[in-house]
């Protein structure tokens, strides 16, 4: 409920009519972030926030492109261990996840060659601009666009360099952990997470727990779970949605100067 409060406070509606979504800051990786592939796809969802306050909320699953200035790095492992870097911008595909706050890029890992692991790198000035369809209306010009991936991207680097969004960064980083691996790698390798990450971990344990004994004492437990039951997962989204959602607002409110100098880049 907060969260849809805190998102009414910053004009974001998905119900604006048919317009096309909001640009999307990436949050920089500050590193290269795992990709995890399950057959030919790879993937791995990264922090997001808006650089448009007055435009719709994207939709799950909305897909987006990288800006043509976004600087995106594939670091490609091959079999034989050698380390090569390549321009994400033509390879990677971008969705939003749950709303502005994430969205999962993917690489078709047939294009790569013989890539045993792949990792992705993204700098502090990425923005990702929605792909254009029909129920859009009219393409947007690219003055605008580029105004928006240009000059208002750059005037958000703060949030990029803020100890929230190194979190935030952690927070999805665990979230790919846990669908891929479990609780316990999740917690261990969290960062600077941690807290968030075990916090979560013993709320989903504790209300677990009660509702075992709830149900012990008032209905049939049958060992195979409780409808509705609470996640470790459901937690991380809602707790990384909340921070990105907090920064975001920050950002709006002149509350996070930018840096008197850019971060430096990813190499190409």
């Amino acid at each position: 409920m907060r969260l849809r409060i805190a998102l009414a406070v910053l004009g974001f509606s998905a119900a604006a009519a048919q317009a096309s979504p909001q640009i999307l800051a990436l949050l920089s990786t500050d590193g290269t972030v795992p990709l995890y592939c399950r057959g030919a796809v790879c993937s791995a969802e990264l922090s997001a926030f808006c650089l448009e306050r007055h435009r719709a909320t994207p939709e799950a699953g909305t897909p987006y492109r990288a800006a043509p200035n976004a600087v995106l790095v594939l670091v490609v492992t091959g079999a034989d261990g050698s380390v090569r870097e390549i321009d994400a911008r033509g390879l990677a595909q971008f969705a939003s996840v749950r709303d502005m706050t994430a969205v999962r890029v993917s690489v078709d890992r047939r294009a790569l060659g013989d890539a045993a692991r792949i990792g992705i790198r993204s700098g502090a000035e990425t923005a990702l601009l929605p792909v254009h369809q029909e129920r859009h209306g009219p393409p947007r010009l690219s003055a605008d666009t580029d105004r928006v991936a240009g000059p208002v991207r750059a005037g958000a680097r703060g949030v990029d360099g803020s100890a929230d969004a190194a979190v935030a960064r952690d927070l999805a980083r665990a979230l790919d952990i846990l669908r891929h691996d479990d609780e316990a790698a999740a917690v261990r390798l969290a960062g600077a997470a941690q807290p968030v990450v075990q916090a979560c971990a013993t709320r989903v344990a504790d209300e677990t727990a009660r509702r075992r004994e709830t149900i012990g004492v008032y209905g049939h437990w049958t060992g195979r779970g409780i409808v509705g039951a609470p996640s470790l997962r459901s937690c991380l989204e809602e707790a990384h949605a909340s921070l990105m959602t907090r920064l975001n607002l920050r950002f709006w409110n002149g509350e996070i100067p930018a840096p008197a100098a850019p971060r430096a880049d990813p190499r190409m």
